[in-house]
């Protein structure tokens, strides 16, 4: 699986460098994300704010229909406090994402300056970081700081255990041009169980997408 993951990361990288005359679209967004692990019968689900940075290169295959891959930095975060008999604990998530998205999409140009796109297509994602870290204070007063690591041999998301890096997602939604300016969305939804026990527990991530881009 890993191997298929890096092929399609690597025919994405080629693709952009072989197209330089291709349309490409800087992009900025919103991306929230969630965790849900579940297991029996019974489903935990754990909400992440998200942020992502990155690009697209666009090249028609026939008339509007196109095809588009690209690169974007994605980032997860949550913090938690709790406060218990005089002391305040601290929980702060962290995950940085590198994304690759393929995607499929047909340009509906209403005049020169506007036109709607809906696309659809997969996304590879690889994990680079993945922590939590936790700080327990009484006033001013340090009593504990540490980090937990989530993915490795010994990593372990709260009590899930270690995750795996690679995630598949299935991606679709639309964008809105006028003139060199887009406002797109979407969702994402992660098709493989990111937990690297899988005995009795799964836990699959998605999320919808908002974002503003300008066509260089």
């Amino acid at each position: 699986m890993k191997k298929a993951f890096a092929i399609l990361a690597l025919v994405a990288a080629m693709f952009v460098a072989g197209n330089a005359q291709a349309q490409t679209t800087v992009n900025i967004g919103y991306s929230p994300e969630t965790f849900k692990t579940t297991y029996s019968s019974n489903s935990i689900k754990d909400n992440y704010q998200g942020l992502h940075f990155g690009f697209v290169t666009n090249v028609k295959l026939v008339q509007e229909l196109g095809i588009g891959a690209g690169a974007q930095v994605r980032m997860n975060m949550q913090q938690k406090k709790e406060s218990l008999l005089g002391s305040t604990t601290t929980i702060k998530d962290f995950q940085l994402l590198i994304d690759v998205p393929v995607l499929i999409n047909y340009n509906i140009n209403i005049n020169n300056n506007f036109a709607i796109t809906p696309f659809v297509g997969p996304m590879v994602s690889f994990a680079a970081v993945g922590k939590t870290n936790t700080k327990v204070m009484a006033g001013n007063t340090q009593l504990r700081n540490t980090d937990l690591n989530w993915y490795g041999e010994d990593g372990s998301y709260y009590l899930s255990g270690p995750l795996k890096r690679f995630n598949l997602y299935a991606v679709f939604g639309g964008n809105v041009r006028f003139g060199g300016f887009n406002l797109y969305g979407g969702y994402r939804m992660g098709l493989l169980n990111i937990l690297k026990s899988t005995d009795s527990m799964t836990m699959k991530t998605n999320g919808f997408f908002v974002g503003l881009g300008f066509t260089l």
